[in-house]
């Protein structure tokens, strides 16, 4: 009808400031939201298909020095329960870059176009390009995640010690090529690609060489399984009837290549969704407050409108068609720049998770992430819109208010002090009409808890990711040298005491065992009282082992629960003694005494690993640089880190960037439309202040402290929010990464910082806003209400 749409368009064009408000709220949520939702879909479904499509079996082993390859492969071929096995040639070979050594031994893959499986990047990373006719004698193509580990850009040069007297090959790098499940920077293991050529003459060198190479021939065996059977008796079937274990190097299922593969996108990704359903609380708190306001604004327009025939119903369904419109524009036009903003992240992301995430819009979950976006809005609106049934047409008429809404402006009672009179007044101003800014508060609370949880993860993380390597270290340490070749350890130790003093000391093995038919990482410690216990009781005793929440989990397992754990000589009964913290692998991991593992496994002084605490760890970075120097391939060190850990540094830098970017504008937005109500609403009361003498800088203060006062509030709140709910929400998500033990603390940095950020970008915004009073004219204390 003509009449509707007459008072839609005027209703929109007397208040666009709050439906554009509201408008922007709802777009920055669903473009979060949804940008997530692609980048999570689209990344997980992407990593398996290609998975699948670059020959990544069911099941894959690593294994090295293989005598005789056809007949392993055709007693893989024989099992029941195998469908398939394919051997993929490679080198293994520990590896350095740009000053930065590798922490995990690299794999040179021999490549043809013939027998491409591989797709090859951009030198920018942006997008694809053909692959390589050949690939050069002197030439590798790595991971793009290589660049976050190591900074490599073509034209850098990876050397790769081959044997011992200083043989080595150092190969320039062409270019980049997607591998889908060794890519990411949260893998250690890492792939190379080479000529055929290189690869034939590297292996020639490791044959001549004998006992003194340091590089070893392997493959990957890519298993299918037949269906209806699983991967974990598939695996059992292997290690009892074949003869792989003899040559494992470790082994995966695809299901934890491609979890490997997606922990750190996942685990932002968990991250901001949940930063995205605060912003819709958000949202829907502000549109609450602005309903509120505008039913007390335009209460005598509305008691109008009732002596004309239109009922409660009517109305309040032209004010939902009003608020619905702004709504579902923002949540429409933030969707649909949530594929390009998933198009960024993919490309920015592609150094950390090394595969380029194709962008397509979802069409079944976007439609469900669209109803819900906008028919809970809507719902609430309608809910927020049912005072107007409650107006009293000749009440409103005669400007008599809803008993509630008036009653507040008879809390303050108390005079305004001359001291700090911008303070006080807008002291005064915030408690007479506190529900003006209640939706600020709310605003404030919500981005303060989140900053903060955000900025704690970060605590946590440390400059140099001490945190995190916490968490995937079985025991503290400070170096950590494995002895190799002819090399002895007293020898290697006396180097490190030239250095500094050494103040403890212990040997860590990590074999990979199979547990109940299942191959996972033991770490075997001579002290086991150093493992980190978080119930139960540590591997004393050689017949127990200690499990992380995960592998207990996995293996339905428990404290003083049974387990048979197979070795590379034979196998055992073990008890649960207790469970530890451990990240490695996702937490797949098991914790044993080096008398428990002996007893299963066969000994060899090149599987212990010396981690040593010194008396000046500063010296750290002198004593790796001279025993590598001085012993090169006869010696493995490392400290309490790996290359990986940057990206992920960086990642979190971008993410804690993003979040502040975003409740930025979120502050911004909400300022805006609160503090122009209440302009409007107060234009008489500047009006007297400026007649009484009060200045505009004093004004704009006073205006710019009521907003400053009440972020303060929502800001100890959100903070003593996020001290206590941090640790239990974060735990959460970081038990995707196999992280059991996160645990912030309370620094003086994680608990101001992000309330006293919300305070400023409030306290700044609302200065901004009030430069219009500049502009009020003292005329209308004479206008006519």
């Amino acid at each position: 009808m003509l009449e509707n749409r007459m008072i839609i368009r005027a209703g929109v064009k007397r208040n666009k400031g709050s439906f554009l408000g509201i408008g922007i709220l709802l777009l920055l949520a669903a473009l979060s939201l949804t940008a997530v939702l692609i980048t999570v879909l689209a990344g997980n479904s992407y990593i398996r298909d290609e998975m699948e499509r670059v020959g990544f079996g069911d099941l894959t082993a690593w294994a090295s020095d293989v005598p005789d390859i056809e007949f392993l492969m055709e007693s893989i071929r024989e099992q029941e329960g195998v469908e398939a096995a394919e051997a993929q040639r490679l080198i293994f070979s520990e590896y350095e870059a740009n000053g930065v050594e590798s922490d995990s031994q690299g794999q040179m893959i021999p490549w043809t176009l013939s027998g491409s499986r591989y797709r090859f990047f951009q030198n920018n990373l942006s997008g694809y390009r053909e692959a390589p006719e050949e690939i050069g004698g002197q030439e590798v193509y790595v991971s793009p995640s290589m660049k976050s580990m190591m900074d490599l850009e073509p034209g850098d040069t990876v050397t790769f010690p081959i044997a011992r007297g200083g043989k080595t090959i150092s190969l320039t790098v062409a270019g980049y090529y997607e591998d889908p499940f060794m890519g990411s920077s949260m893998i250690g293991m890492k792939g190379f690609l080479i000529s055929e050529k290189t690869y034939e003459e590297i292996g020639s060198v490791i044959e001549e060489t004998g006992m003194d190479a340091l590089a070893r021939d392997g493959l990957m065996i890519h298993i299918q399984a037949e269906d209806g059977i699983t991967v974990s008796e598939v695996n059992r079937i292997l290690v009892e009837n074949t003869p792989l274990s003899m040559y494992t190097e470790f082994i995966h299922s695809a299901d934890t290549m491609a979890g490997f593969m997606g922990i750190l996108q996942n685990a932002f990704s968990a991250i901001l969704a949940a930063f995205a359903l605060v912003l819709f609380g958000v949202a829907m708190a502000v549109m609450g407050h602005s309903i509120s306001g505008l039913v007390e604004q335009e209460w005598k327009n509305l008691g109008i409108l009732k002596t004309m025939g239109y009922t409660g119903g009517r109305l309040t369904g032209l004010l939902t068609i009003q608020y619905g419109a702004a709504m579902g524009g923002g949540v429409i036009l933030g969707m649909l720049l949530a594929v390009p903003a998933a198009g960024l992240i993919s490309r920015m992301t592609v150094t950390t998770t090394g595969v380029l995430i194709p962008v397509h819009f979802p069409v079944l979950p976007c439609m469900g992430v669209f109803a819900i976006l906008l028919l809970v809005p809507v719902s609430f609106c309608i809910l927020r819109l049912r005072n107007i049934k409650r107006i009293a047409p000749m009440a409103a008429i005669r400007g008599e208010l809803d008993t509630v809404s008036a009653s507040e402006t008879k809390f303050f009672r108390n005079g305004i002090q001359a001291g700090g009179l911008s303070f006080h007044l807008a002291l005064r101003q915030v408690l007479t009409g506190r529900r003006r800014y209640m939706g600020a508060c709310l605003v404030a609370v919500f981005l303060v808890f989140f900053a903060s949880l955000a900025g704690r993860m970060n605590g946590w993380l440390g400059e140099d990711g001490k945190g995190m390597m916490d968490a995937f270290n079985p025991a503290d340490l400070d170096l950590g040298v494995q002895v190799l070749g002819e090399l002895g350890a007293e020898e290697m130790e006396q180097m490190v005491l030239s250095y500094t003093d050494i103040t403890d000391s212990y040997l860590l093995a990590m074999p990979s065992v199979s547990v109940n038919g299942t191959n996972y990482t033991a770490n075997v410690i001579t002290e086991p009282e150093r493992f980190h216990i978080s119930r139960g009781q540590t591997s004393m005793g050689a017949d127990q082992v200690v499990l992380t929440e995960a592998l207990a989990s996995d293996l339905g397992a428990d404290v003083g629960d049974f387990v048979t754990i197979r070795g590379n000589k034979g196998s055992g009964e073990f008890t649960v003694s207790g469970i530890y913290h451990c990240a490695n692998d996702m937490g797949a991991n098991l914790g044993m005494s080096r008398e428990g593992y002996l007893s299963i496994g066969e000994d060899d002084s090149r599987l212990w690993c010396y981690h040593y605490f010194l008396e000046d760890p500063s010296q750290k970075q002198a004593i790796t640089e001279a025993l590598e120097q001085t012993w090169g391939g006869d010696v493995h060190v490392h400290e309490n880190s790996w290359p990986g850990l940057f990206g992920i540094i960086s990642a979190m830098h971008m993410l804690i960037f993003f979040l502040y970017g975003v409740s930025a504008a979120f502050i911004c937005v909400v300022t805006g439309m609160a503090g122009t109500k209440i302009l409007d609403a107060e234009q008489k009361d500047m009006g007297i202040y400026k007649s009484i003498g009060c200045s505009v800088r004093m004004l704009r203060f006073s205006f710019a402290f009521r907003f400053g006062i009440v972020a303060a509030v929502g800001a100890v709140i959100g903070t003593l929010a996020a001290m206590g709910f941090t640790d239990p929400v974060v735990s959460t998500v970081m038990r995707l990464a196999g992280i059991s033990n996160f645990a912030s603390g309370n620094s003086l940095g994680s608990v101001l910082l992000p309330g006293s950020m919300v305070i400023l970008l409030f306290f700044g915004f609302a200065w901004l806003l009030s430069g219009r009073i500049r502009r009020e004219d003292m005329n209308v204390l004479t206008a006519e209400t």
